[in-house]
């Protein structure tokens, strides 16, 4: 992957797939937003790449989805 510097919100990415499109998009050089509905695996994600935010939600909530593009 080519460095974009660009911010990537990706749903799911605690664990799995979406865990290593993460690592993958991190590694590249761009800023991570992990967002899933388990904080404490959120969190266990984070710790393994530096300067990643996480966002605790469920997208299948339409409150939730908005909060993300809110805050």
């Amino acid at each position: 992957m080519t460095p974009t510097h660009h911010t990537v919100l990706i749903t799911g990415g605690a664990t799995g797939i979406g865990f290593a499109l993460a690592k993958k998009f991190h590694s590249a050089g761009n800023r991570v937003i992990l967002v899933g509905r388990r904080e404490e695996a959120l969190r266990q994600a984070a710790a393994q790449l530096s300067g990643c935010l996480i966002a605790v939600a469920d997208v299948s909530q339409e409150t939730d989805r908005e909060r993300l593009v809110r805050d």
